[in-house]
């Protein structure tokens, strides 16, 4: 029998390229935690990384959850622990399933193995790329993602038209991120209605109004913030995409899960990450691996000026596929983590 022996708890910030803003607060750097479960000679890694201004829970309560979990777990039989059915708050589940899905596969040795094709959608920064026609660095992807909502209406279609008229040949997704009423978002649609989107996520400020968007609709309906509110199950009939972040909604287990549904409802699912750190980024990648047929959101992770492992993972192009091997403490940059 397996146990887990010891469980060591690290803290990293790690520097943005440039400042970002998350709910109306501009970051130039991310903080978060790193669990590692060990067991003999084999560990598991995981990320903890509330998302200010998204997660339910701030970093303190993170840390202070993470911190008495870890001095609890010592000796505990590997196959008694069930973190996607404990009540955690979401990061910190993540974080510890994520530990125990490695140390897991550490312990079967699964070095061998090859990660599938995974296809990663770009997200085009309207500040940095204010020029479709000259974005040549798209080349070979499959899929874009524009934000809209947070400049005028009109530069909004203008930016859209442009991005589909230089790019003909790859999927465009829109996301509105809520900044729409009813009646805008029936504004874009009738305004771009010669033009073909893989979806549109969450366009609406008001979720109740999300039956009138579908049935008026011709482009799939995502959804994302929605999955993990009160009286979701209420709205998910009206969705064609989940947008499934792991880290917000909590844990490899329950988005295994959460996928097996949606595929039996005939819903698609595109993983999508939240500024994970490395350690993070690969529990997102086992999951994206999982839909081979979906063009994932992993783009986050080239805002990181550094990363906590030592090689930073290459999710800069279009497609990847790299060797499965279990991450040790060598793997990592110690210059950057604090053990708790």
């Amino acid at each position: 029998m397996c146990i887990v022996e010891s469980v060591s708890i690290y803290r990293y910030q790690l520097p943005l390229t440039h400042p970002i803003m998350w709910k109306n607060q501009f970051c130039s750097y991310r903080d978060g935690l790193l669990v590692c479960c060990r067991s003999r000679n084999d560990e598991g890694w995981g990320d903890i990384a509330p998302l200010p201004g998204f997660s339910q829970e701030s970093f303190s309560v993170a840390q202070s959850q993470a911190t008495s979990l870890a001095n609890l777990l010592s000796d505990t039989p590997i196959e008694s622990l069930d973190f996607g059915a404990s009540n955690l708050c979401p990061s910190v589940r993540f974080g510890f399933d994520l530990a125990l899905f490695h140390l897991k596969a550490a312990i079967r040795n699964h070095s061998e193995e090859v990660l599938s094709s995974v296809a990663c959608c770009r997200l085009l920064n309207r500040q940095n790329n204010r020029n479709p026609a000259s974005i040549a660095t798209l080349r070979g992807y499959q899929a874009v993602k524009i934000k809209v909502g947070r400049h005028k209406f009109d530069e909004d279609l203008e930016y859209v038209h442009s991005v589909c008229r230089e790019n003909p040949n790859i999927d465009v997704r829109i996301d509105a991120n809520r900044a729409w009423t009813l009646q805008t978002a029936q504004a874009f649609l009738n305004a771009t209605r010669h033009l073909t989107f893989d979806y549109i996520e969450e366009p609406l400020k008001d979720k109740s109004q999300l039956a009138a968007f579908a049935r008026a609709s011709h482009v799939p309906l995502a959804l994302d913030e929605t999955l993990r509110e009160p009286e979701a199950e209420r709205y998910c009939k009206f969705a064609d995409v989940y947008v499934l972040k792991p880290t917000l909604s909590g844990g490899m287990t329950g988005t295994i899960e959460r996928i097996k549904q949606a595929q039996t409802d005939h819903i698609r699912c595109i993983i999508s990450s939240s500024y994970e750190s490395g350690i993070g980024m690969l529990g997102l990648l086992e999951l994206a691996g999982s839909l081979p047929g979906e063009v994932h959101g992993l783009d986050t992770y080239n805002l990181f000026e550094r990363d906590v492992l030592i090689d930073s993972l290459p999710l800069n192009r279009p497609k990847l596929q790299f060797d499965r091997h279990p991450i040790k403490k060598t793997d990592l940059d110690l210059s950057i983590l604090s053990e708790l």
